[in-house]
């Protein structure tokens, strides 16, 4: 019994957040894509990948800039 999509998107997303070197723009955004998925919403996962890419287009590490594109790419699959 594998983890949903939802279920590893956000459990990455939240390993990110728990970073300290991550900006607190970087965690707002994170937070809000959280709660985005977490609801469930017709929506949610395009809301998402969107306000992931707006976040990676920001000045990052290319580390974390990896990790983002790794959940586009998981919730991509969703669709």
């Amino acid at each position: 019994m594998g983890n949903s999509p939802y279920q590893e998107a956000i459990e990455h997303l939240s390993l990110l957040l728990e970073d300290t070197e991550t900006s607190k723009s970087f965690k707002e955004k994170a937070k809000f894509t959280i709660a985005l998925l977490q609801n469930n919403q017709d929506l949610a996962v395009d809301k998402a990948i969107l306000e992931l890419e707006e976040l990676s287009s920001q000045d990052l590490s290319s580390y974390y800039r990896t990790q983002l594109w790794d959940v586009i790419s998981l919730l991509e699959s969703m669709k």
